[in-house]
């Protein structure tokens, strides 16, 4: 991203240092000078002027953020941040800025920089010390690999991707870089590493946060839980700030003489170039769509959700396989059932109708609570009278210690349970053959109150290439409880009835 620095005349730096320097000015933010950015707007002019930078300031796509929108929630709310772009959309970039700016106004700042890799880390502080070479009396000391420190005390250093470089640490903020690359020891780290600098009075002049920065293309990787958590998260509630943009928030604008119907990105772009202020260069898009998947594409760049080359259901598209299903008194209703305890028990209410759609209607999600409660919570959210409950096999096992098999816990609360042997790969194919008939309109259709039902299709996925794992089943780690139950149901009612082995209570 070097290219985006153009050669512009630079802010006075004599004014800028005389401003950090000015009696009372601790924390400058606020302070109504006109050199120091005070909302968003300025915030932009200020960038431009000092690092001679356009940051896109509007988004293009429906339920996306700009640029700019990150660089003015992390300068001035200074919350976790959660940011979701599309490679070679300027995240590294950005954030170097955003340390600058946190260690220039916010000063004296402690900040850290960590990325999935050392040389990752080593990428974003080349851009910081790339930026305040043109500013050089910023600097307190001679920039190292591992150390910037500027005039005012702050001080912006280079983490590796170790705990041992993570542990110990207390510093104002960390920005950490592909998050989907870290180790999962040094996630946890990193959750304990920072800590507010407050005023005398108590007040918090810089926030402890953590901002995090990534692509998303690895179906159940940690950059896919962290998007997850930031989407449930309200307005105003702890947690992560998601921040989203693809390709088409940072693209340039399109010149009149490129014509629509000729171009290779016409199907996904929809004429949004048109309005584009960015740096990306159309023919790099052009270049990159004609040598890359569809499914990377579409993940690296559109930013619509991980890469589907792993994905266990290659079919799946929101458009087709989700939409409004209302219960329906004249059909069978029936529930399906995953078992767990420490891992959650999942429930699923389901009709099918008469042209041979399943609808799932309704799904129960949770963890730690006897069977009995269960129950209980099950039986009040049926809709209408149920025709049969399809479960996991290994639930007619006994418990070595209550002595009770989860059937006959059920069937004590009123619940008869079926069930019906069968491989996990057979169960996958059915679910398949509804989503993609081989003639025909989809066969499956979720209501979208099944939130994690519907995130469980887009993460669930087989091991990554170079795995020991055995390539032909599906990674367990979350996903696979809630399709378990779907499996249930689709082996029992859906399969052929040949041969079926089954139990009712």
């Amino acid at each position: 991203m070097s290219d985006l620095i153009r050669k512009q005349a630079p802010l006075g730096i004599a004014a800028l240092r005389e401003l950090m320097d000015a009696k009372g000015s601790r924390n400058v933010v606020g302070s109504g000078d006109a050199l120091a950015p005070v909302d968003r707007k300025s915030l932009g002019a200020f960038v431009r002027r000092f690092f001679g930078m356009d940051i896109p300031a509007e988004p293009l796509c429906p339920h996306h953020e700009a640029p700019l929108d990150y660089l003015a929630a992390s300068f001035f709310d200074q919350h976790d941040l959660l940011v979701w772009a599309s490679r070679g959309g300027g995240k590294t970039m950005l954030a170097a800025i955003a340390t600058i700016l946190d260690a220039v106004f916010h000063y004296p700042a402690k900040i850290r920089v960590l990325g999935g890799s050392f040389d990752q880390s080593d990428r974003l502080a080349d851009y910081v010390r790339q930026l305040l070479s043109a500013h050089p009396r910023l600097l307190a000391t001679e920039p190292t690999r591992n150390c910037v420190r500027l005039v005012g005390g702050s001080e912006i250093g280079m983490l590796a991707q170790s705990q041992r470089a993570v542990r110990g640490q207390h510093v104002h903020k960390i920005r950490c870089d592909e998050v989907d690359l870290f180790d999962s020891d040094v996630w946890e780290a990193v959750q304990f590493a920072t800590q507010s600098r407050r005023s005398p009075d108590g007040e918090a002049v810089m926030r402890g946060s953590i901002e995090v920065l990534s692509t998303l293309h690895r179906p159940g990787g940690l950059m896919q839980k962290l998007v997850d958590q930031a989407r449930e998260r309200r307005v105003g509630t702890a947690g992560y700030r998601l921040i989203h943009w693809c390709l088409w928030e940072v693209i340039e604008r399109c010149p009149p003489w490129r014509r629509c119907e000729d171009c290779p990105l016409a199907d996904d772009c929809g004429g949004l170039a048109r309005r584009g202020s960015g740096y990306f260069s159309i023919d790099d898009a052009i270049a990159i769509k004609a040598r890359s998947s569809r499914s990377a594409w579409s993940a690296e760049m559109l930013c619509r959700g991980t890469q589907r080359d792993d994905a266990v259901f290659g079919q799946w598209d929101r458009a087709g396989h989700v939409g409004s299903v209302a219960y329906c008194a004249d059909w069978p209703l029936y529930r399906a059932i995953d078992f767990g305890y420490t891992s959650p028990l999942v429930c699923l209410w389901i009709q099918v109708s008469p042209g041979g759609c399943v609808h799932v209607l309704d799904e129960y999600v949770q963890a730690r609570l006897p069977l009995g409660q269960h129950a209980v919570v099950i039986l009040a959210r049926d809709p209408g009278p149920v025709a049969m409950t399809y479960v996991d096999p290994a639930g007619r096992q006994k418990e070595s210690t209550s002595g009770a098999a989860c059937t006959d816990l059920l069937a004590a609360a009123g619940i008869a349970c079926n069930w019906r042997a069968s491989s996990i790969a057979e169960g996958l194919e059915l679910i398949r053959a509804a989503m993609a008939p081989a003639a025909g309109e989809p066969a499956l259709l979720i209501d979208p109150t099944c939130r994690r039902l519907i995130e469980a299709f887009e993460n669930y996925h087989y091991p990554p290439p170079g795995s020991s794992a055995p390539p032909d089943k599906p990674v367990k780690d979350g996903p696979d409880h809630f399709i378990d139950a779907l499996r249930y149901f689709f082996v029992n009612r859906v399969r052929p009835k040949i041969a079926i082995r089954r139990g009712t209570y």
